[in-house]
């Protein structure tokens, strides 16, 4: 059975009907016109225990007036997706927007950012405010750290008693030290801020949207941004998406003074305290993406080349410094 046999059937569960079906993104992700309107149907690997909650969450937040983000539509037994076998599918009104080629990286990110600032500050201690939860999210983020931090040591290693060590792994053995020592720094600043706030009184927690980038919104002619894809979507510390998002915004070319004027954006809206803001210094320290990448590279995770591989870490190390750079004046 084809893909398209698969969403057709689909929309018997919204009452409608399917017209035309074409791909906007393979594998996942198709626009569908019926008679009531254009939609687009996505295949998700998110839990249904996330989508019943993120439903409920968008459309709470819809009838209270936030137009920051593209709620799901409902099916007829009013139920945020449909199960077919083992996959599981939703649906979202179509919009219109700019391509994200025509969006200037400074534009999308002020809209984008403001945005974020909006959805957490609205959902802020959601269901509740308990100091206990933020521990597991941090232990959890710990054990992910050391881990890449030590498979990056062998794997370094491995490279300085190979013959033939590769041009990737030269670029990688060349930036070792630096890469070490900004990840052991960050899990020995993430373990002394756990350690002073265990008995912290009152800490907020809020929806973060956990993938913040270009492809996950959408912006019109007037620089509206609408946030969508809400797959990755959970109840954690606010700082989380502020990360991913500084993190995602070096990487595609911003610069360290708009950088800090869209953080006073943030900050109008929901500013944070000087706890949370000593924790995102800390996230933004561990080279997260480098470490992913070497992962990907050693694990055979994609098939990579060796020159795409190698132009990628230098363009991430140049991105990573400019990062930090940026995180030491700022914070």
């Amino acid at each position: 059975m084809s893909r398209f046999d698969e969403i057709f059937p689909l929309f018997q569960e919204y009452d409608m009907f399917a017209q035309t079906v074409d791909v906007v993104k393979e594998p996942n992700v198709y626009k569908a016109i019926t008679p009531f309107g254009s939609f687009v149907c996505k295949r998700t690997a998110a839990p249904p225990g996330r989508l019943l909650f993120m439903g409920g969450v968008l459309r709470h937040l819809q009838q209270r007036g936030w137009e920051g983000a593209i709620p799901y539509t409902y099916t007829k037994y009013d139920e945020p997706f449909v199960k077919r076998g083992e996959n599981l599918y939703y649906l979202t009104a179509w919009q219109p927007s700019l391509p994200v080629d025509q969006v200037r990286l400074p534009a999308w990110g002020e809209a984008a950012l403001v945005r974020l600032a909006e959805l957490h500050h609205l959902t802020q201690n959601y269901r509740f405010d308990d100091p206990r939860q933020v521990e597991p999210l941090l232990n959890a983020l710990l054990t992910r750290w050391q881990d890449w931090r030590d498979k990056a040591k062998r794997w370094a290693a491995d490279a300085e008693h190979s013959r033939y060590p590769s041009p990737f792994e030269l670029v990688f053995l060349a930036n070792r030290a630096f890469l070490l020592d900004l990840a052991d720094e960050a899990i020995r600043l993430l373990r002394e801020w756990r350690e002073r706030h265990r008995t912290h009184a009152h800490f907020r927690l809020s929806i973060i949207h956990g993938s913040p980038q270009p492809s996950h919104t959408l912006i019109d002619r007037s620089g509206q941004v609408r946030l969508i894809n809400f797959d990755r979507s959970t109840f954690d510390t606010p700082v989380r998406d502020v990360a991913m998002f500084y993190r995602t915004y070096f990487q595609l070319g911003g610069t360290e003074a708009s950088a800090s004027e869209l953080f006073e954006k943030y900050a109008t809206v929901f500013p944070l305290r000087p706890e949370e803001i000593t924790l995102c210094s800390i996230l933004l320290l561990y080279p997260e993406r480098i470490m992913r990448d070497l992962e990907t590279y050693y694990e055979r995770k994609r098939d990579w080349n060796e020159l795409y591989a190698v132009r990628r870490m230098e363009k991430d190390l140049d991105r990573l410094l400019q990062l930090t750079r940026w995180v030491q004046r700022a914070f």
